[in-house]
């Protein structure tokens, strides 16, 4: 496998480039992997997460610690963002690496009629996917309405039905650039309402996070924030509780860049795994701040500008190998397919028995 050194962050939709932290498409472990991760997403695709202990990655954090933009970088698109709480129902994210050019679709997964609704034609412009994601929340929020009506926006809402829904968003893309992976995307975990929400809220996003990672064989992407303390990041103590031993979870660190001075030592302790200690280790990342959100920087650019970062800025620079092996979104991406290409295979004998 290539290292994230070895990466290209260069490239556009039909042409070579980047793609996160691929295996070689052509070798036998590579296609397995795509074979394996299609046998969960069909079960998935009948609601059988529900039913059955289904292999997958949870991606779980705390409010504001960059949730949205680690999931940005890995599948390339753009989430809807918001004021306060922008995921509201788990958005899963199915990504397969295929030679054609870019596309995506997007699907309801109705948990209680067992189905799964198609919402709209196949997107070939990114741009669009980010709409498309946010209409399809308000349907699921929405359960009384004709979810097509909410599609083409002919359907009367006034406030949302419902705070928080289990119904699965589901965003399927594929395209040459594209990681082989899937994951779902959990509301934040969060300790506050803001006026006007319910304070029902918190214990609503904290029974629907725990629904989903206190299952076995659920992986859990723990998202922490550098700019605050770890203490205080409430999704953390939430993976410990549900995973103590730390077998399950691969937590990465966020907003390197935000980090006070002086005060490094304590997060590479963490990245060096010396701190709270997990079987799978810890990751970094750089993702674009809200300047160059809003400036409307490229997700190649952003890729290209957290090498860079890692690559020039102390003390990021100069760690040993093996833990600079460990940061970066490809890296992560990586460790995050071979984990889950593993768990796959572990737990493949007794799904068929089930």
């Amino acid at each position: 496998m290539s290292s994230p050194s070895e990466m290209s962050f260069s490239g556009t939709d039909d042409e070579p480039g980047f793609a996160g932290g691929l295996s070689n498409p052509e070798t036998t472990q590579y296609k397995l992997r795509r074979q394996v991760i299609d046998i969960v997403n069909h079960l998935m695709s009948y609601g059988l997460q529900h039913k059955l202990d289904l292999p997958g990655i949870a991606v779980i954090g705390s409010q504001s610690v960059g949730k949205s933009s680690l999931i940005e970088s890995i599948s390339g698109i753009t989430l809807p963002r918001a004021t306060g709480t922008c995921t509201r129902c788990p958005i899963e994210c199915r990504l397969s690496r295929v030679d054609r050019e870019w596309s995506c679709e997007v699907y309801l997964l109705i948990a209680r009629e067992l189905r799964e609704v198609k919402f709209g034609d196949v997107i070939k412009d990114k741009r669009d996917v980010e709409d498309r994601i946010r209409r399809a929340q308000l349907a699921v929020l929405n359960p009384s309405k004709d979810p097509l009506k909410v599609l083409d926006g002919t359907a009367a809402i006034g406030s949302n039905e419902l705070s928080f829904s289990t119904d699965v968003v589901s965003v399927r893309i594929s395209g040459r650039n594209v990681d082989d992976l899937s994951f779902v995307d959990l509301p934040g975990i969060i300790v506050s309402v803001r006026d006007g929400n319910k304070d029902s809220d918190i214990d609503d996003v904290r029974n629907l996070v725990t629904g989903v990672i206190k299952k076995p064989s659920c992986l859990i992407l723990l998202v922490i924030s550098c700019e605050s303390d770890i203490e205080n990041q409430g999704a953390r103590r939430l993976a410990k509780q549900l995973d103590p031993t730390g077998d399950r979870t691969i937590p990465v660190l966020t907003k390197p860049d935000r980090i006070a001075a002086g005060s490094y030592r304590s997060w590479l302790d963490l990245l060096e795994n010396k701190e709270e200690r997990f079987k799978h280790g810890w990751y970094c990342v750089k993702q674009a701040d809200q300047e160059q959100l809003e400036g409307g920087i490229t997700w190649e650019d952003a890729r290209k500008n957290e090498r860079s970062f890692f690559d020039k800025k102390a003390p990021w620079s100069q760690l040993d190998e093996r833990i600079r092996s460990r940061l970066g979104t490809p890296a992560l991406t990586n460790a995050l397919g071979n984990t889950l290409f593993d768990l796959i295979v572990a737990r493949l004998p007794g799904l068929l028995r089930e």
